[in-house]
């Protein structure tokens, strides 16, 4: 991959955390007691749990992937209007319809590195990480993959879904 290609890739990946962060923070800043009120601060007691709740939700949405564990993997996102779900193709909303409640389809191999989270407002965790995946035997993707965590009565759940595929270098498939 060129420098101008992974210049590229790491700004349309900044410029799309820039906007699931702007999309999770609505209905925060809408939850706020009055029109004028000051967007809430995260204390450091509320985001070290924020953030270890969120990561615990991550790592529970990544083990049901390996275990192949439908109702487990859904159960870690928020099953709402509210659900966000974004790719190179398209930006779609709602639980209601949402093709991975009914899809078969698992990755052969899933690995995941460099797993970070991230408190953005009380309640709200950004997450990120680079995968290596293995659609089928002899097909390997590389990318990156973000979701944004709320927290529900039931706990940290996900409300923004993301994924994108690295750019296939030049002679490799």
């Amino acid at each position: 991959m060129t420098a101008s290609h992974t210049m590229g890739f790491s700004r349309a990946v900044a410029a799309a955390a820039l906007v699931l962060l702007g999309i999770a923070s609505a209905p925060v800043a809408s939850a706020q007691s009055t029109p004028a009120a000051a967007p809430a601060r995260a204390t450091a007691p509320t985001a070290a749990r924020d953030s270890a709740d969120a990561l615990a939700t991550f790592r529970e949405n990544i083990a049901a992937i390996h275990q192949r564990n439908k109702p487990r993997y859904l159960a870690t996102y928020v099953h709402t209007e509210r659900l966000v779900r974004h790719s190179p193709n398209a930006l779609e909303t709602g639980y209601a319809g949402w093709p991975a409640i009914t899809d078969s389809a698992w990755p052969d191999t899933l690995i995941v590195r460099e797993m970070r989270v991230v408190p953005i407002a009380p309640g709200v965790v950004y997450g990120y990480y680079r995968y290596i995946g293995v659609p089928s035997p002899g097909d390997t993707l590389t990318g990156v993959s973000t979701r944004v965590f709320v927290r529900t009565p039931e706990g940290m759940r996900i409300t923004v879904t993301a994924s994108w595929n690295d750019a296939v270098q030049a002679g490799k498939k």
